[in-house]
């Protein structure tokens, strides 16, 4: 028979023809005939075709530099292609590429779980990887169900977790995530996220002082208890400990310590989702380590572990797993060897470079600066937030009305990349990597006032509104 070769389409015959990279209009052509639609783009007009990136900066094709505060939504912690991380994986690639965790035992994997477990709080010390931030929320819940033999699961308002099926039905950040999509799992209760500034006791900004929690998020959890997910079914609370997607909003003091007492009372597993503020984010290798005297029974990792390659993982109490019989957690990319040394490397430069110490003081710069600019256009700036570089900015404008949208994409314009959060307040997130020094961090606030001042100029939607004032002392 007679071989019938098919001929290559035309942009792909390109590239075999010649290694120059794609100009803008060609990748757009190939982006809007061949690629998801379902993958928006961030800020909405965002058509950076990206030549190469290093450290803090992206250049694209045409040779322009934009200063980088997304980091591929919290991924590139070390800055883009950091020199030690690149040679961790160059070396593993020449040693074996995919050495599956069933049929072998590799080098990297070894020295990524004796390095997990220096860099983890005490008592956690046993660990299962995965790929995405989803698979290991999975996982997590899976663990808390097996172990506890009990169903349900406690998460908070405003929560992102994921967008596989079982995630989809624990994430209430935004609406887009689960529309259509049903029926979920069930089994999942939300709770309130004890979100201070909007809390009914609040009124008004306050940036400097320390709130503890007024009581009324603790509450909707025994609520819950008492109306429709029994501590009995409850295997597992769920929480992130700096809201995510749904503002870059810290617990306050005092509320995850509640939360491990209502779980140790009741045989409940609390898991921290450390998908988006772990690994240094907000100056503490886990968010959850500010908080004194909470050790989680599981704490969810994923995005900067490796410094952008891909690889998640949970982390637990040694006396957890021995229930799960073998084949009962797995995964074909799990533990991938590549994407272990690239983890390995990234708790080096972590370490070695004091990286914790530096997202503290550039996110205290950071939070310094937004607030100088929010003195000079009051009534603009609603709150500033956040701990270390996981830094959101919330402006005083109606939910939905696109400003924060506007701010985003004037920053773009002057080289500034910032991200949204995708909850129904208008927040911009500021996620730096962890290496920014101070002078880039000058120019990142020097560029956002900038395009601020532009959004202000050009916008022609619904103005700023007043914050609600307290009517009930925080209570209801």
């Amino acid at each position: 028979m007679k071989r019938v070769v098919c001929a290559p389409r035309p942009f792909l015959a390109r590239r075999w023809a010649s290694s120059a990279p794609y100009t803008t209009p060609e990748a757009l052509n190939i982006l809007n005939n061949h690629f998801s639609p379902a993958v928006p783009r961030a800020p909405k007009n965002n058509n950076i075709v990206v030549s190469h990136a290093k450290g803090v900066w992206i250049t694209d094709v045409n040779g322009k530099k934009w200063l980088d505060c997304q980091t591929g939504i919290g991924v590139t912690s070390t800055g883009h292609c950091h020199p030690h991380v690149i040679d961790a994986v160059t070396e593993q690639v020449r040693l074996g590429i995919h050495l599956q965790q069933n049929c072998t035992i590799s080098q990297p994997v070894l020295r990524l779980l004796e390095k997990l477990n220096e860099v983890t709080m005490p008592g956690i010390s046993r660990f299962f990887f995965n790929v995405s931030g989803s698979e290991a929320v999975e996982s997590a819940v899976k663990l808390a169900r097996h172990e506890t033999g009990k169903t349900n699961v406690i998460v908070f308002q405003g929560g992102f977790h994921g967008r596989s099926a079982g995630t989809m039905a624990m994430t209430t950040s935004k609406y887009v995530y689960r529309v259509g999509y049903g029926p979920l799992p069930s089994g999942v209760h939300v709770a309130k996220f004890p979100f201070c500034f909007h809390c009914t006791g609040t009124t008004g900004p306050d940036w400097t002082q320390k709130k503890q929690c007024c009581g009324s998020a603790i509450e909707s959890i025994h609520t819950l208890f008492r109306e429709g997910c029994h501590p009995s079914e409850t295997a597992a609370i769920v929480i992130e400990p700096v809201l995510g997607e749904g503002g870059y909003v810290p617990t306050p003091p005092g509320f995850l310590r509640q939360l491990r007492r209502i779980c140790d009372e009741n045989n409940i597993m609390l898991v921290m989702d450390e998908v988006q503020s772990g690994v240094g984010r907000t100056g503490k290798f886990f968010a959850v380590e500010h908080e004194e005297g909470v050790t989680p029974d599981i704490i969810v990792f994923a995005k900067a572990i490796a410094s952008g390659l891909p690889l998640s993982g949970i982390a637990t109490r040694p006396e957890y797993m021995k229930k799960s019989p073998p084949g009962s957690m797995g995964g074909t990319y799990g533990a991938n060897a590549v994407s272990a040394a690239a983890a390995v490397a990234t708790i080096e430069v972590i370490q070695q470079e004091k990286l914790l110490e530096n997202a503290t003081a550039r996110g205290e710069q950071l939070q310094a600066g937004l607030r100088a600019i929010a003195r000079k256009y009051p009534g603009v700036i609603a709150d500033v937030r956040g701990k270390g570089c996981m830094v959101g900015l919330e402006f005083a404008y109606p939910t939905g009305s696109g400003f924060s949208g506007a701010v985003t994409q004037a920053c773009m314009d002057h080289g500034a990349l910032l991200l949204l959060t995708t909850g129904w307040r208008e927040t911009i997130r500021f996620i730096p990597a962890l290496v920014m020094s101070k002078e880039e961090m000058d120019e990142v606030i020097q560029r956002f006032e900038k395009g601020l001042e532009v959004a202000l100029k050009e916008w022609k939607g619904v103005g700023p509104v007043e914050l609600p004032q307290s009517c009930c002392g925080g209570k209801c």
